[in-house]
């Protein structure tokens, strides 16, 4: 430990200057991060009717228990991944037109990406936040992706409608067409056979009306079911139940959201500048070592070793043990060195 503080102490002018070159710079970019980062937030209320069963993103086969606010979150992140939607998000902004070409459009979409974060609060509670460096910028970003969520929403729900309403109609016209065969069947069934009918002839006739009711109830219910299907998303969209936004995004005045990356800013200047300060001294050691001794003189051409200067160690003994010493690396005695030693 001696030989590193030594050398820190030798270059401490040079690690000061290191220091507060890395660390300065490291606090101004955190401090700029921090003054310039506004972040506009919207608490939604969401609910769902049950069951509480969604599917896996991952694996859509996979049947998992949800929250609402997850299942929403969930959401939410699986269209942040689609370009065209945050296509659609920057479209209603003061950012339309501004995405460029197809490689700086790539770098935006993914930047904005970076910065939008849905976060859920509970179990019908979420958040969905925008940070950037313009207030405004980030309020409307916010409203905006709330707007295209509730058009993709709605334009889902009315394409899942029409498709369940085109199979309930498909079904409804070959009931239709069973129950008039059905009733024609009666209808002939009773024309052929005027008087009193056999055991028999009364079976068949219960079978045709049994089986008439039985299509005309099949009718009804499909009918039921098709007024549901159309009517349950409106119902669900007039209500507003299923999606509420209970506080709507605002312009924020102050910076707020800036706090974690200027938090990281200053670990990495801090971390960076206490690295390049360790590898300085180590460096710096190494190179006072291997420059200390004979062999490393003697590479330096053209001059030639002619001296060296051996170290001179005390075992704690006075100052007759010095003598002694210094006499016998003198002349090379050892009798010198103990008839110095004995004065």
């Amino acid at each position: 430990m001696g030989p590193y503080l030594k050398t820190a102490r030798r270059y401490r002018w040079l690690l000061g200057a290191m220091l507060a070159l890395v660390w300065g710079a490291g606090l101004v970019a955190a401090y700029s991060e921090y003054t310039t980062t506004f972040e506009s937030e919207a608490i939604i209320w969401v609910q769902r009717a049950p069951p509480q069963l969604a599917g896996n993103p991952e694996d859509p086969n996979v049947t998992v228990v949800q929250t609402a606010a997850s299942q929403q979150a969930s959401l939410f992140n699986q269209l942040f991944l689609a370009d065209s939607f945050l296509r659609d998000v920057v479209a209603r902004t003061s950012l339309n037109g501004t995405l460029g070409n197809a490689v700086q459009e790539r770098k935006a979409l993914d930047d904005i990406r970076k910065r939008l974060r849905v976060q859920t609060l509970g179990t019908n509670l979420l958040s969905l936040s925008f940070t950037g460096r313009d207030a405004s910028i980030a309020r409307e970003m916010v409203d905006a992706a709330l707007a295209v969520r509730g058009q993709r929403v709605a334009q889902a729900r009315v394409t899942a409608t029409s498709q369940i309403s085109g199979l309930y109609q498909k079904q409804l016209a070959l009931g239709q067409a069973q129950a008039l065969d059905l009733q024609r069947q009666v209808e002939e069934f009773d024309q052929n056979h005027d008087g009193p009918l056999s055991d028999l002839e009364q079976r068949r006739r219960d079978q045709l009306r049994l089986a008439l009711d039985y299509v005309q109830i099949r009718l009804g219910d499909l009918r039921g079911r098709i007024d549901q299907a159309v009517l349950a998303p409106a119902l669900v969209d007039v209500s507003g139940s299923e999606f509420q936004i209970l506080d709507e995004a605002r312009e924020e005045t102050v910076p707020r959201g800036g706090v974690k990356p200027a938090a990281l800013l200053v670990t990495i200047a801090l971390a960076a500048g206490a690295v390049l300060a360790a590898l300085l001294v180590l460096v710096g050691t190494l190179l006072a070592d291997r420059l200390a001794g004979p062999a490393t003189v003697g590479r330096l051409a053209p001059a030639r070793l002619f001296a060296t200067v051996p170290r001179v160690g005390t075992d704690g003994r006075g100052k007759r043990d010095l003598r002694a010493e210094l006499a016998l690396i003198a002349f090379e005695d050892a009798g010198a060195g103990s008839r110095a030693a004995g004065r």
